[in-house]
């Protein structure tokens, strides 16, 4: 079988071909790529609190889109844009403003000349979350929520006295009472108060034996104070007072200051002292351990001037106290004491309760 072209036929399959193309139109032109930019990111896992959140990335093309970091804290619904900006480094970076603990979420997205999105890291329904630990006061005070109950408030009521004795057989003795109101902030400042007190006592006029007969003075002292407490360090405390007040003399002022070394709810050493004008300086170290839960004991020494003695020898005395905590709101206390100025050593106590709200 012979297959025979001839002009005739080579004609007719140009013509159809050239109709075929007429009627199909001009061929298509290729589409223009839009160009994209390539985002390299390294997440960071964790931030410190109150600091903001540096986010650097190595950008390809980085004016083929318009690049951001899109953040919210965890919880919030809303979303936030942060632009990247070139750095000094020759990279880029977006920094996110400080977050509060528990942290915040984000995710880096572009949008091309085309006005597409584009998801260079996590997205909006994924994003990636940066834990922000919260700062050492706010976890104490969380710890100090949670182990008071969130009660801020206090108020206290102590009485305490004690019987130093004479060797002649002279009255030498104090009694003192304060009620207090405590606010605690639980901060650095971890809390402040104030009050109102009361001493009054009975001291020899003088320690020699010709001159024991001239009897006792009769003073004391009513004034009000203020204090703080300031947490220097988790386990490290200072306490601050001032206090304005009338004595036997006229008016008068004192001060007092101490230092706690531990927590003041638990094991802890305290180290102070205390001046008022009249009445003569005090001073005391006191051991304090919580060894044996629900009871808090304390053992102290304690040397003082009061009630404003005249006599050369200063009071010397140790105290053993416990307290106790009701419901976990009220708190009594109590106290022993055992000591001597001039003489043989005599015994005192005291009480107290408080109730927090």
């Amino acid at each position: 079988m012979k297959l025979i072209i001839t002009t005739t036929t080579v004609a007719l399959g140009l013509a159809a071909f050239a109709t075929t193309a007429l009627a199909d139109g001009p061929p298509p032109s290729p589409a223009v790529a839009v160009p994209h930019a390539l985002v390299v990111h390294v997440a960071p896992l964790s931030s410190a609190a109150g600091e903001p959140v540096e986010l650097e990335a190595m950008i390809d093309a980085p004016f083929a889109e318009t690049l951001t970091a899109r953040w919210r804290a965890i919880g919030e619904g809303t979303w936030h844009d942060v632009a990247f900006e070139r750095s000094s480094a020759g990279g880029w970076f977006a920094s996110l403003p400080p977050a509060a603990s528990p942290g915040l979420e984000y995710y880096i997205r572009g949008v091309d000349a085309n006005g597409a999105e584009v998801a260079h890291f996590a997205s909006a329904t994924a994003p990636h979350m940066v834990r922000v630990d919260p700062a050492l006061f706010d976890r104490l005070e969380d710890l100090d929520r949670a182990r008071l109950l969130d009660h801020r408030d206090e108020v206290a009521l102590d009485v305490m006295g004690h019987d130093f004795g004479n060797r002649y057989g002279l009255p030498d003795r104090f009694l003192r009472g304060e009620i207090t109101y405590t606010h605690r902030m639980w901060r650095q400042l971890h809390h402040i108060a104030f009050g109102f007190g009361t001493i009054s006592g009975k001291t020899p006029v003088s320690s020699t034996a010709a001159d024991h007969m001239s009897g006792y003075l009769n003073n004391g002292e009513r004034y009000g104070f203020g204090e703080i407490r300031v947490r220097v360090h988790p386990s490290v405390f200072l306490d601050g007072r001032v206090a304005l007040g009338v004595s036997q003399d006229g008016f008068d002022a004192g001060v007092r200051g101490q230092i706690i070394f531990g927590k003041p709810w638990r094991s802890a050493l305290f180290i102070g002292g205390e001046a008022i004008g009249d009445l003569g300086p005090t001073a005391w170290v006191r051991l304090q351990w919580d060894t044996a839960p629900p009871f808090l004991m304390g053992a102290a020494i304690v040397r003082t001037n009061l009630p404003g003695v005249n006599i050369s020898a200063a009071g010397l005395y140790i105290a053993y106290d416990v307290s106790y905590l009701i419901a976990t709101r009220y708190t009594v206390k109590a106290q022993l004491t055992y000591g001597a100025r001039d003489g043989a050593s005599h015994a005192g106590a005291g009480l107290g309760m408080a109730a927090a709200f």
